[in-house]
C-alpha cells in the first residue's frame, strides 16, 4: 500500500508486486492482522487529500493519517469485501487493457496498409501478404510509382487529409436551451476516459461546436498531446469543445481512416509542425493547415477493405470504454457501503453478478 503525499501524486495506491517509495510517499506496514486490499479500498473512502501539512506544496500530513478513524472488521470479511471490489477493478483492468490491443492492432493495420505499403511490397517480391485473404489480396497492386512522397502502389496517389476529411460547421450556446441535455465533449472528459458528460445547458457556460453522428474529433490545443477521439454515434444534443475539430469522413473514406490517419505517429508529426502561439498553453493548429497535409490515397475498394477489418475493432473500443465507466460507478457506489458496514456482501454479489455477466 503506497499513500502518494505531496502535490500532484497525492492519493492512494496498491500494488500486488513488490515496490520502493522516495520521500514524496508513504507505504503502510499494518500492525495488526489486515488484509492491504481491503486497507486499499477503506483509504479510498477517506479525505486524504484534505490533510494537508501546511506547506506551499499541498502535502498529506502523517500525523492527521494517524488520526484516522477506522472500523476493522474480521480478516474473513476484509478478504470478503475486497475480493468483491477487485472484481470489478480487474474487470475495468481488462476492459483498458483489451482497448489497448485492439488499438495496436488497428493502428499496425493501418500501418502496414497505407505507410509501409507491407502488402505491395510482398507482391513485388512475389511472396503473399501475410495476414489477409486472397481476396483482400488481389486489391493490391504489385508495382510501385513514383509520386511526391517518393515510391507509392501504383494507381494511387497523392492527396491532402482534406480529400479524405470534412470539417463540421455550426456552433451553438447551450445557455439557451438550459434545460436541455446536452452529451459534452470537453478537453477534461477526453482526458478522464474518452467519454461525454451529459450536463444541462445551464451548466456549459460557452458556446460549443455541434459534433455531427461518426465524427472524430481532433483537438488543435497543445498537439504535442494529441487528442484524437473516436465518439461513434453521437447524440443529436452533442456538443464539443471549441478547441476540438469535428471532422467527418468524405465518400469513399470511413471513421476507422480518418481516426488512424490522425493517430498515426507520422501525421501527428506532421500536426505539431503547424503550431501557432509561442507557450505549451497557447499553441494551437489551423484547421486548414489540418485539410492541407499530404497523404497517399488509396482507390475506395483499399479504403472499404481496410473499414471492414477496423471498424468493429474500433467499435468494440467504444463498447468496452462504456462497460468500464458503468463498473467504475458501481464500484463507486458500493465502496463507502461495503466498508462502512451499511451494505451487505450477499446484498452487493447480486448487483456484481448482474453487472459482470
Amino acid at each position: 500500500m503506497i499513500i502518494g503525499r505531496k502535490g500532484a501524486y497525492r492519493g492512494v495506491h496498491y500494488s500486488r508486486r513488490p515496490f520502493f517509495v522516495i520521500d514524496t510517499a508513504f507505504y503502510l506496514k499494518p500492525k495488526v492482522t489486515l488484509d492491504a486490499r481491503w486497507a486499499y479500498y477503506q483509504l479510498l473512502t477517506a479525505n486524504i487529500n484534505g490533510m494537508d501539512s501546511g506547506s506551499a506544496i499541498p502535502s498529506t500530513s502523517r500525523d492527521e493519517f494517524y488520526k484516522l478513524p477506522v472500523t476493522l472488521p474480521p480478516i474473513g470479511e476484509q478478504v470478503r469485501i475486497a475480493d468483491s471490489l477487485m472484481l470489478l477493478d480487474d474487470r475495468i483492468d481488462l476492459l483498458r487493457q483489451t482497448n489497448a490491443t485492439l488499438e495496436s492492432i488497428a493502428q499496425a493495420l493501418f500501418k502496414s496498409w497505407f505507410i509501409d505499403f507491407d502488402p505491395v511490397r510482398a507482391k513485388a517480391e512475389g511472396r503473399e501478404p501475410e495476414g489477409m485473404d486472397a481476396a483482400t489480396a488481389a486489391l493490391f497492386p504489385a508495382e510501385f510509382e513514383e509520386s511526391a512522397l517518393g515510391l507509392i502502389p501504383k494507381g494511387w496517389c497523392v492527396g491532402t487529409f482534406g480529400d479524405l476529411a470534412v470539417l463540421g460547421k455550426g456552433s451553438v450556446n447551450p445557455m439557451d436551451f438550459p434545460t436541455s441535455t446536452f452529451e459534452h465533449y470537453s478537453l477534461p472528459a477526453f482526458d478522464a476516459g474518452q467519454l461525454p458528460i451529459l450536463e444541462e445547458g445551464a451548466s456549459i457556460k460557452s458556446n460549443k461546436t455541434r459534433v455531427p453522428r461518426r465524427a472524430v474529433l481532433q483537438s488543435k490545443l497543445n498537439p504535442h498531446i494529441p487528442r484524437v477521439w473516436l465518439i461513434g454515434d453521437a447524440d443529436k444534443q452533442a456538443v464539443c469543445s471549441t478547441e476540438f475539430l469535428p471532422w467527418m469522413a468524405r465518400e469513399g473514406a470511413s471513421p476507422a481512416l480518418i481516426y488512424c490517419t490522425l493517430r498515426s505517429p507520422s501525421f501527428e508529426a506532421q500536426v505539431r509542425t503547424l503550431v501557432t502561439g509561442t507557450s505549451n498553453s497557447h499553441q494551437r493548429v489551423k484547421p486548414d493547415q489540418v485539410a492541407s497535409l499530404a497523404v497517399v490515397a488509396a482507390p475506395p475498394v483499399v479504403a472499404s477493405a481496410f473499414a471492414a477489418l477496423v471498424e468493429p475493432m474500433l467499435g468494440k473500443v467504444l463498447a468496452n470504454r462504456l462497460k468500464a465507466q458503468n463498473l467504475a460507478e458501481l464500484r463507486d457506489a458500493l465502496l463507502p457501503r461495503l466498508i462502512s458496514g451499511k451494505l451487505r456482501l450477499p446484498e452487493a454479489k447480486v448487483q456484481l453478478e448482474d453487472a459482470l455477466a
